[in-house]
């Protein structure tokens, strides 16, 4: 196909429950870790969704952060170390998922990410079950990854992506051939991310942890901590601004970039910005975090197939800065909730800021309201867990996929 299909189900059809999952409810959600990230946090998100629909949602994964909050929803979690590269412990792997999908009779295998394909694809295709391929950010082209993909899809498999960056990705890079790939945008939580309810106490909470003054200008970075992401871009940038009242919050660790820590740490240094540079390792309050600043930021060169924390400035009511790379432009309205400048401009990043940051009180009121009615209207949570249980209907229902053996 020359276009990829925005899979979107009307809500109203089946009352939020498939008539074929009634029978077999059980999704199985494969993944390689559950750290702080929006794909985890999109995978506990969609769990949580499904749960209180009725169904039942089961994930294994490495574990991490937010295993505990989705054991907390009564998701239960099945700790399987889904990343490996050893061959006994791929192997452990398959034995003890066949178990699992023994016993629980999963209706659909749900997987997340590159690394469990050729696993999730072999166990599909052995028990019979409908999978589908959820894959949000770009990955490095390697022959073993196009050949996983195609296999999968070959197979029987439908793949999902939030953005057409990333169907472009798939179909370009990838070179995927298949007729089951769906564009299902993210979707946020307007109820959690609304200005309205953020406490005074949650914001306190964020300025004594940060140390940072009351009062003062906040930019904050909505950037994973990685090479390619924008950081040089934006301390380059915040030299030009001799107000010291200005703090720069960048969040994030460096476990997929090992080494990032100290290297901005060193041009903190060298570009003598110290004491404006926050470097917390994760937030857990988000809205907090975009209420306190005065602006986002996301200045990366390196393409991202989502940026849900783009969303969340947004629906908070915070204008923000994107580069034109990746799936940015997608998630922003161009000269009305943000400013779109080119990778790597650092002119243009000067001048973004500098207007951003010399907004009137009014102006900032305006684009608030703007902001906010653009993701009510474009990413609202349910639309997303809407489209994706019509996606999960099609798959399971009369005329569903078959899987080839």
């Amino acid at each position: 196909m020359s276009q990829t299909p925005s899979f979107q189900s009307n809500r109203n059809n089946h009352g939020g429950k498939p008539a074929a999952l009634q029978s077999r409810t059980t999704i199985l959600h494969l993944a390689g870790d559950l750290e702080l990230g929006a794909t985890s946090r999109e995978i506990v998100d969609l769990a949580i969704q499904t749960h209180r629909s009725g169904w039942r949602p089961l994930v294994s994964s490495s574990g991490g952060a937010l295993v505990l909050e989705a054991e907390r929803s009564a998701i239960r979690h099945t700790r399987l170390p889904l990343k490996t590269k050893s061959i006994f412990k791929s192997w452990r792997n398959r034995v003890r998922l066949e178990k699992l999908i023994e016993k629980e009779r999963p209706a659909l295998l749900h997987v997340h990410g590159y690394d469990v394909i050729p696993l999730a694809t072999k166990l599909s295709v052995k028990r019979n079950i409908p999978l589908l391929i959820d894959l949000t950010e770009p990955t490095p082209v390697t022959p073993h990854r196009r050949k996983a993909l195609q296999v999968a899809a070959t197979r029987g498999a439908c793949f999902r992506v939030p953005s057409s960056f990333m169907a472009q990705h798939l179909r370009s890079d990838l070179k995927l051939e298949t007729e089951h790939l769906y564009l299902v945008p993210p979707g946020i939580d307007l109820h959690w991310y609304d200005a309205g309810r953020v406490t005074p106490e949650r914001i306190n909470k964020l300025y004594q942890s940060w140390r940072l003054p009351e009062q003062s200008t906040v930019l904050v970075m909505a950037t994973p901590l990685a090479t390619g992401y924008g950081h040089s871009a934006l301390l380059e940038a915040l030299t030009a601004f001799t107000n010291t009242d200005i703090y720069a919050v960048l969040i994030g660790n460096d476990l997929s970039s090992p080494g990032m820590r100290a290297k901005v740490e060193k041009m903190v240094t060298d570009k003598g910005l110290e004491g404006r540079i926050i470097m917390p390792e994760s937030c857990t309050d988000w809205p907090a975090a975009c209420w306190l600043a005065s602006i986002v930021t996301a200045t990366n060169a390196l393409p991202r197939g989502q940026a849900p924390e783009l969303l969340a400035a947004q629906a908070i009511g915070r204008p923000v800065i994107v580069t034109a790379c990746g799936a940015n432009t997608e998630l922003v309205k161009a000269n009305e909730t943000a400013w779109v400048i080119p990778p790597d401009d650092h002119l243009a990043l000067v001048a973004a800021l500098q207007e951003a940051l010399s907004m009137s009180p009014s102006r900032r009121i305006d684009l608030a309201v703007q902001t906010r009615e653009f993701v009510t209207e474009s990413f609202p949570m349910e639309i997303w867990r809407d489209s994706l249980f019509g996606l999960y209907d099609s798959m399971l229902g009369p005329s569903s996929l078959s899987v080839a053996a």
